[in-house]
């Protein structure tokens, strides 16, 4: 294939989408990734998830849309009322028990990264870690002012990600048991009271944001059997 270098510079996409941008914030500037495949791929069309998504909308309308918004809400209820009793853990926006089943929190002195990587290693929880794609929503929910607000930018292009907000982000589903979600919460109680320790199994990657374990994957596949013999 022939292709003009000059091209890829272009200030926005040929197709902008979800997983282009690499930043945003509330002066409505933006910046896009350099890696030309990752910029000019703006949204991967999703064939199985497309048929997933025709199978969850029959379970759906099994459920009955109104029992699942009562069960989200009982749930979230639940939740709330057991993280009151962890100082340690900071919801993010309103407690409002008509919101989504969808929570946001960091946990005091502990990357939200950290929190995601340890929950799945050592839990089998999956969550996410980061902004959300709200880059711009971030800045109000972390309270980031202009001057701070450029900084972090410039660090994000030169591939420092150390200072990037964020946060840990947890869904909460109808189908889940109240175990599960307290299975969830013991969870957290034990990533707090352990991390000096858990995490120094990780090293920090500040271009990736994200924390590299140092050990082999066969290790966690042995330590979760040991959670899951107590």
């Amino acid at each position: 294939m022939v292709y003009n270098k000059k091209l890829q510079k272009n200030h926005i996409p040929v197709h902008p989408g979800g997983g282009n941008v690499k930043w945003t914030n509330p002066s409505r500037k933006f910046g896009y990734y350099d890696d030309l495949e990752t910029r000019e791929d703006g949204g991967t069309p999703g064939i199985l998830q497309v048929i997933r998504a025709a199978l969850a909308i029959n379970l759906k309308e099994k459920m009955n849309v109104e029992k699942m918004k009562l069960r989200e809400e009982e749930l979230l209820k639940l939740f709330y009322k057991g993280v009151e009793a962890i100082p340690e853990i900071n919801i993010l926006g309103t407690r409002n028990q008509k919101q989504i089943g969808c929570v946001a929190f960091n946990i005091k002195n502990i990357h939200y990264n950290l929190v995601v990587r340890l929950l799945n290693d050592r839990f089998g929880i999956q969550v996410r870690g980061g902004w959300s794609c709200a880059s711009t929503y971030a800045h109000y929910l972390c309270e980031i002012n202009d001057k701070d607000s450029e900084e972090i930018i410039n660090q994000i292009e030169q591939k420092d990600l150390s200072n990037k907000p964020g946060w840990v982000r947890l869904s909460i589903h109808p189908t889940m048991s109240n175990d599960e979600l307290e299975y969830i919460m013991e969870a957290l109680k034990l990533i707090i009271e352990a991390r000096n320790i858990w995490s120094s199994d990780y090293i920090y990657n500040c271009t990736t944001n994200e924390y590299d374990p140092l050990f082999e994957f066969e290790e966690v596949v042995d330590r979760f059997s040991k959670i899951l013999e107590v």
